[in-house]
């Protein structure tokens, strides 16, 4: 029988797993959005994804412009 995790470390690790899975296979733009939204810090985003935080910060950073154009355009 499996054990339930009571751990916070392994509640930590059951999150990343999960947020890994759901976004197998996005563009990595995509994905970082994907992981905010589910609520991953910027720190968590960049070790899920291995890309630097910066990286991770102009990739939201940019999908929020993307958003906020299309809302002006419509």
């Amino acid at each position: 029988m499996p054990t339930v995790p009571d751990d916070a470390s392994d509640l930590s690790k059951i999150a990343n797993l999960l947020g890994l899975m759901v976004t197998k296979g996005m563009p990595r733009a995509t994905t970082v959005v994907t992981l905010q939204s589910c609520g991953f810090s910027t720190r968590d985003i960049s070790q899920l994804t291995g890309s630097a935080e910066n990286s991770v910060r102009a990739m939201l950073s940019a999908a929020k412009k993307k958003v906020a154009a299309k809302d002006s355009d419509g």
